[in-house]
């Protein structure tokens, strides 16, 4: 028998223990069939969780659907329109404005509120709780932002350690970059400054902000201040906004010093795997395709740079919840499962199939030290995010900032002025 098939009947013995233990018994119950859908996720992953909370609730079945992401939101909409969707099914952390409509909210005591602070990562609460106080969703997983970097590029100008602040970035950037007398590049410092050849550019730039200080919206929501000038504690007077724009769109600056990247360049991923970039910020999810594009390549993973490590840190997560459909006809118990699937005991067996970052506290104390996933496990507890009344919109305005800057020569501080307009119109 296999370590992982071991493993697997190990947490499998162990959730049966606590469903017994926690959830009360199945009774004579009608049946049920819950319709799941994720977009990520194999059934092999989930079959454990399935099957344990069956022994508790032998009524219940399970139809899962694993749905191409490409087109899951899209199915999604028309489903839940149509009067077809799932029972349970997952949102990004962005999406709880524009599907509060559609969800049916957990049961009142099922989480509570100090209960779920204490137990999932804070971003959690953030993005999963409406001003109503209600919880719509809860996340199997947390993901973030990390500095992956190539060993040998970094080795081969004096480099022993990966930046750990945004000025040693700069520094590595400028020892780093090299062009030929044409002023083509031959090595990229770092994959910044573009829009639509970065991926995840606008998690970036967001990333950058946050760190920065930046307020997109008043805490009532009610207002865009992305353009905002902010008071530091030493009273000196910046724009937090602005300054992150300008930092971020630099490296594709050719007036710069730091200018090492530009729209000619391959995507992202690909330069890096190719070898000709040295350092690019993604999520663990990229970290099987980058290994498996370049099984040769030598690369290390390392947290975010911050601007001070003295400094309380800040990362960005880009993660799913599991939410239930208001037009479900077994909300009761589709919240219930969902309890269940994120005790430590589920979550343990669902990470032994499928290897992410956790959502819970008490779980990433035994990741942290994982050479695959540790740094994104620790850089969860730091995470932050911010509202988005509508996902796609925000994400078409901070694309547009940037090549405000990069393309169309304005200056950061009007480009931002022209973002926080844009935002306001997004609340009204």
């Amino acid at each position: 028998m296999t370590k992982r098939k071991i493993s697997i009947l190990l947490t499998s013995a162990a959730l049966l223990q606590l469903a017994a233990g926690c959830f009360g018994g199945g009774g004579n119950q009608q049946p049920i069939e819950l319709t799941v859908w994720k977009p990520f996720e194999e059934q092999e992953a989930l079959s454990p969780i399935f099957e344990s909370y069956r022994k508790l609730h032998p009524n219940v079945n399970f139809h899962y659907v694993k749905k191409d992401v490409a087109t899951y939101e899209n199915e999604l909409v028309n489903a839940l329109a149509s009067g077809t969707g799932p029972d349970i099914f997952s949102i990004h952390n962005d999406w709880l404005p524009q599907y509060l409509i559609r969800l049916a909210p957990a049961p009142d005591g099922l989480f509570k509120d100090r209960e779920f602070q204490d137990t999932f990562v804070d971003v959690a609460r953030e993005d999963f709780y409406s001003t109503d106080g209600k919880l719509y969703a809860v996340p199997m997983s947390v993901d973030v932002l990390a500095l992956y970097y190539n060993r040998d590029l970094l080795g081969s100008v004096g480099i022993a350690q990966p930046p750990q602040t945004w000025t040693e970035m700069i520094d590595d950037v400028k020892k780093l970059t090299r062009q030929d007398r044409l002023g083509n590049f031959q090595i990229n410092g770092v994959a910044m400054g573009t829009s639509s050849n970065i991926n995840r550019s606008t998690d970036i730039f967001s990333l950058l902000m946050l760190q920065n200080g930046t307020q997109i919206f008043n805490s009532t929501r009610s207002q865009a201040t992305a353009d905002r000038e902010v008071v530091a504690p030493d009273g000196t007077r910046y724009y937090p906004g602005a300054q992150a724009l300008e930092f971020y769109t630099q490296f594709a600056n050719p007036a710069k010093e730091t200018y090492t990247w530009n729209s000619k360049n391959n995507y992202s991923i690909d330069a890096f795997v190719s070898g000709q970039t040295a350092m690019i910020l993604a999520y663990s999810y990229l970290e099987p395709i980058i290994r498996s594009k370049g099984p040769l390549l030598n690369f290390g993973i390392a947290p975010v740079p911050q601007i001070d490590v003295t400094k309380p840190k800040v990362n960005f997560a880009n993660y799913f919840g599991e939410a239930v459909s208001r037009q479900s006809q077994h909300q009761q118990e589709a919240w219930d499962f969902l309890k269940f699937a994120t005790t430590a005991e589920a979550l343990q067996s669902f990470y032994v199939a499928h290897k992410v970052p956790a959502s819970r506290r008490d779980l990433i104390n035994t990741q942290i030290n994982d050479p695959q996933i540790g740094v994104f496990a620790e850089g969860a507890l730091t995470a932050k995010t911010f509202y988005k009344p509508d996902a796609a919109k925000i994400e078409s305005i901070l694309t547009r900032a940037i090549d405000d800057v990069i393309l169309r020569g304005k200056q950061p501080q009007e480009a931002i002025g022209a973002v926080t307009q844009q935002l306001n119109g997004l609340l009204r």
